[in-house]
């Protein structure tokens, strides 16, 4: 009857913030419906918690950070998405933070998307609150600048070691020159560097019960004796999962005595707390094994289905499938193959 969409907001959730993007587009996108919902709603029933929503969703700085964050959300929800990629670019991490702090701060000037944004809707929003060019001023000033401003430097101090975590890229096989190329012969020189300058001192700690200790250096200038020899060997390797790579330098004997330095890199590559998205991923996988139907599931067993569940690849051998097929008809079962 109104000609407005349809409403149908997304409840954000303190644990998943990337709902809070959809909620506040959810709200953006009906603003008018909710408020004339509310509006309605109050005269029928007298409840003042529609009242007093009403009255905050007709106020101007109510309006402003809701277009706000509409610019903002998006952003940084982009930021977590990249980083929770199952196969993450360790070189790209440094290009994605840095843009999205760029972005962010165009989100403080006078000809800002979401400020033309708001003043091309003052058709559709005259009926709730008037925003002037003053107004929007106002609000950049008091709310809108120290918001962003807090945010990039919160993004900032989390990716201050963004230069040393890309250096680990030198490990992605995929990367590799070809073995006959020459570039070979300077490849991954510059992250080393990063990385022995780093891990080649000695660092000050400080124990739980606050007791000062010494961290020796963790690499020499062996490092690159030794990395002139592993480059060419990961060279006529396939392109694999570079996390096999790394668990194979860290864990083969005689790759760990080759490879000393470049082994304890490895060690510390894979205990990069980059994200928490793939521990997310492996309780949602056993929720999904162990049901409450099949809460009598020993932990061995689980174990066993979890690894098949997130370490199989999309498409098996027709022979693997066949060896499946007989194991599973050793025994009788009341499901045929």
């Amino acid at each position: 009857m109104l000609d407005l969409p349809e409403l149908k907001v997304t409840k954000p959730s303190d644990t998943r913030w990337l709902a809070h993007e959809q909620c506040v587009k959810a709200v953006k996108k009906s603003y008018a419906s909710i408020v004339i919902a509310l509006e309605t709603f109050y005269e029928q029933t007298h409840e003042p918690e529609a009242l007093g929503l009403n009255k905050a969703l007709s106020k101007k700085s109510t309006v402003m950070a809701i277009y706000l964050l509409d610019f903002v959300l998006p952003q940084v929800a982009q930021l977590s998405r990249c980083l929770q990629a199952e196969k993450l670019d360790l070189t790209a991490i440094s290009g994605l933070v840095d843009s999205t702090l760029q972005t962010l701060h165009e989100s403080l000037l006078p000809a800002a998307n979401w400020v033309l944004e708001l003043l091309d809707a003052q058709d559709e929003l005259q009926a709730i609150a008037i925003i002037d060019s003053e107004s929007i001023t106002s609000f950049q000033d008091k709310v809108a600048k120290p918001f962003v401003t807090d945010l990039k430097e919160n993004i900032s101090r989390r990716f201050s070691s963004q230069d040393i975590v890309a250096s680990f890229s030198i490990f992605d096989s995929s990367k590799l020159p070809q073995k006959d190329s020459p570039d070979l012969s300077s490849y991954g020189d510059e992250f080393l560097g990063v990385l022995e300058d780093h891990y080649g001192k000695e660092l000050a700690a400080k124990s739980v019960e606050g007791e000062e200790f010494t961290v020796p250096a963790l690499v020499s200038s062996d490092i690159r004796t030794e990395w002139v020899t592993f480059r060419r060997y990961i060279t006529p390797r396939p392109k694999e999962d570079n996390t096999k790579l790394l668990m194979e330098l860290a864990t083969n004997s005689m790759l760990v005595q080759m490879f000393p330095h470049l082994s304890d890199l490895a060690k510390v590559c894979l205990s990069i707390p980059v994200g928490t998205a793939s521990v997310e991923r492996s309780f949602s996988q056993m929720k999904m094994i162990k049901t409450r139907l099949r809460s009598r599931l020993g932990e061995q067993n689980l174990a066993h289905l979890m690894r098949i569940a997130i370490e199989m690849p999309e498409e098996l051998p027709d022979d693997m499938v066949e060896s499946v097929i007989d194991i599973w008809n050793r025994k009788t079962r009341r499901i045929a193959v």
